[in-house]
């Protein structure tokens, strides 16, 4: 998913479920920065306090972590495809799938943290992992050929916008996690290759950006089913995916605040039914990632999306939680970074990838780290 659900949808649907606008804030920033944080520094403060941060995301062009199968596994796996544990092999069990018994697992344990200090941004990093798997199922965070797609097979139904977005894609980034510039050109190159140069692809990149854009009807078969495990073309409705996992969304913010009374609007909550259709046509409009946020935000300030108007959400922007970063080699005394939103984002960081690699996932015999 791209900022305009991870960053406005996000804030939109806590806020329908009820949640101040401040502390909504916070969980769509902890939900985009989900995708943006990308340092390890150690920060010093002047009392011996070391504070470091927690990478979460890498840019594509990131080609030495992104093709580093140990740095695969502590991020794009516990943080963009939460292995859904369908299939027999160990391959097919680490691909991400839709609202899995895993991710719903993983969400009720984090609602168990609510009462922690640094909840919000965990909550917000729960949204972000949740929310991917409505969008991400059918690939996995490791390289593999389960990922790779027999690009001749991609069948667009309403891509309009993406005219010409594809090949500045590849361009840029390259095609399953190769640097090959021509889209049908990378596949063919791919298969007269050798073994080594075939071995997988990384999360989605073989359809680009394509389960990204909420809007888009498309289909695909796999490069390799028999590793997949199914020969059958896949067939998606991205608008539909993406308003389940609007919903159950929803309902996960309605428990967080039933569990916070004290970050919960005194307006209350809408029922998912009151903006089920806003939200349904915000995903079904053909928009670039800019339009579809002007969309968000303007349901947002006619009162659709919560129970009075809100016009209040502010554009995301990394660099302010960036910006408290460098504070925290600021503070005369340590303890003042209690109150920084970016550390507590770095803190349940950590705890979830941690959870994830070496609790829930090997409570499922999957076992990666």
């Amino acid at each position: 998913m791209d900022i305009d659900m991870h960053y406005y949808g996000t804030y939109a649907l806590a806020r329908a479920a009820g949640i101040k606008p401040d502390v909504a804030l916070r969980i769509a920033t902890a939900a985009e920065f989900v995708d943006d944080s990308t340092d390890t520094e150690i920060i010093v403060n002047p009392q011996g306090a070391r504070f470091r941060g927690e990478s979460t995301a890498h840019h594509p062009s990131d080609f030495a972590p992104n093709n580093d199968r140990d740095d695969q596994l502590l991020v794009w796996l516990p943080f963009h495809f939460l292995p859904g544990n369908e299939g027999t092999t160990q391959t097919q069990r680490l691909v991400c799938r839709k609202n899995s018994k895993i991710a719903q697992e993983m969400v009720a344990h984090h609602l168990e943290l609510s009462d922690r200090i640094f909840a919000a941004e965990m909550i917000g990093i729960t949204a972000h992992v949740y929310a991917d798997t409505f969008a991400h199922y059918g690939f996995s965070g490791v390289s593999s050929r389960a990922n790779r797609v027999d690009s001749l097979s991609i069948t667009l139904v309403n891509g309009a916008p993406l005219t010409g977005r594809l090949e500045r894609f590849m361009g840029k980034f390259g095609l399953q996690g190769g640097l090959m510039k021509n889209f049908r050109d990378a596949v063919t190159a791919a298969a007269s290759a050798g073994a080594e140069d075939t071995t997988g692809a990384l999360g989605h990149g073989a359809v680009a950006t394509f389960p990204d854009q909420p809007y888009l009807e498309w289909s695909y078969s796999y490069q390799f089913p028999d590793v997949v495990g199914s020969n059958q073309r896949i067939a998606r409705q991205n608008a539909g995916d993406y308003l389940e996992g609007a919903q159950f969304l929803h309902a996960m913010f309605l428990e967080f605040a039933k569990r916070r009374p004290d970050y919960v609007d005194a307006k209350g909550p809408l029922s998912f039914d009151k903006i089920e259709g806003t939200v349904d046509q915000i995903f079904k409009t053909v928009l670039d990632c800019d339009g579809r946020i002007a969309l968000w935000k303007k349901a947002l300030a006619d009162g659709k999306l919560s129970a009075e108007p809100d016009a209040t959400l502010i554009d995301y922007d990394h660099q302010s939680w960036r910006n408290q970063v460098a504070k925290l080699a600021t503070f005369p005394e340590p303890e003042m970074a209690s109150g920084v939103p970016v550390y507590h984002f770095y803190t349940a960081a950590a705890l979830h990838q941690y959870y994830i690699l070496r609790d829930l996932l090997p409570r499922y015999g999957i076992y990666v780290i």
